[in-house]
């Protein structure tokens, strides 16, 4: 039996898989989030685990009826990452699913802690970085769970000293565990990002710029794909953030150009919200788009209507998460 090395594998939250073995894959979904703070809101109802599991399992079942087999949930440490439940539910279904190590962004994850560390330790960034490395080699907290992806975010301008820190840590991390990193963006600074994670020895084609699509300008597309990096079109169905029906343009004008093998597409879906963020109407409205099926059901077949063709299509959805994760 042919060893599975690293070169062609992916660590999931069931143990490493083969890249050839992903299959379709959604680059940017999540089953829970929850943003820091929100255990005080005592008052909040539900849901409970049950609920956030079965919400999952039947998100996941829908996706394997599909033809999809692997999700990532870059759900970064601040955020309401729970390993194990994506563990049991990856049981639950046979479904491929990669969790990440990293941090959010200063001004909605939990940069309190590392801000007041970095006023006294010139070498947070090292000390972090040992985190997402621990994280990655051991396993998360001793559950042997190990995140395949490194998830870091900025916020709009400016890119912060907190955000710089984090994304060199990230840099060390990936150099020294050989694993690819996923932005989060609001449409803005990747170009930024790029930079910071270069001058840590990070290619571009071993990043993807998250939510690329929340941008109209064409002229910051074409800047990210001129340097190799992946641009994710990861809010599929998330109008509230940008209009889909240029987010679907913005696409198919950047496949047209011959840019098919850098494009990612996800929904940034959540299942489960903790702590009440917001009145159940407003989730179940976000729902109604924001879903794992939105780019299969609804974008697939409006931009095969505009030219692309079914091999452009497989290729984002198959090919490019198996080489994005071959790039370390």
């Amino acid at each position: 039996m042919e060893d599975i090395t690293m070169s062609k594998s992916v660590r999931t939250v069931k143990g490493l898989v083969r890249t050839d073995e992903l299959g379709r894959t959604l680059m940017h979904e999540h089953l829970q989030v929850g943003f820091p703070g929100w255990e005080t809101d005592t008052l909040a109802p539900g849901p409970d685990r049950r609920d956030i599991i079965q919400i999952a399992v039947d998100r996941i079942e829908g996706l394997k009826s599909a033809g999809y087999s692997t999700l990532v949930d870059p759900c970064p440490s601040d955020l309401g990452r729970d390993v194990e439940l994506m563990a049991e539910i990856a049981d639950r279904t046979g479904f491929n699913i990669v969790c990440a190590t990293g941090l959010y962004h200063q001004f909605l994850g939990a940069a309190g802690h590392w801000l007041m560390r970095m006023q006294f330790d010139p070498d947070c960034d090292r000390h972090l970085a040992d985190i997402f490395i621990a994280e990655i080699e051991q396993g998360v907290r001793g559950t042997g769970i190990k995140p395949g992806v490194i998830k870091v975010a900025t916020a709009h301008p400016p890119f912060t000293d907190y955000e710089k820190m984090v994304f060199k840590a990230a840099a060390i991390a990936s150099q020294a565990t050989g694993t690819p990193i996923m932005t989060h963006t609001d449409g803005i600074l990747g170009d930024e990002q790029l930079v910071v994670l270069g001058d840590g020895g990070v290619r571009p084609d071993q990043v993807i710029v998250g939510h690329s699509c929340c941008s109209g300008d064409h002229s910051y597309h074409d800047q990210l794909v001129a340097t190799g990096a992946f641009l994710g079109f990861d809010r599929f169905g998330l109008s509230v953030t940008f209009p889909d029906e240029e987010r679907t343009a913005n696409l198919v004008r950047l496949i047209k150009a011959g840019h098919t093998r850098q494009l990612i597409v996800s929904h940034d879906s959540v299942g489960c919200f903790l702590g009440g963020i917001a009145p159940p109407e407003l989730i179940a409205e976000l729902n109604r788009t924001s879903h794992p099926l939105h780019f299969h059901e609804v974008v697939r077949p409006q931009i095969l209507e505009m030219g692309v063709s079914e091999a452009d299509v497989e290729m984002i959805l198959r090919d490019n998460p198996r080489r994005f994760f071959e790039s370390c």
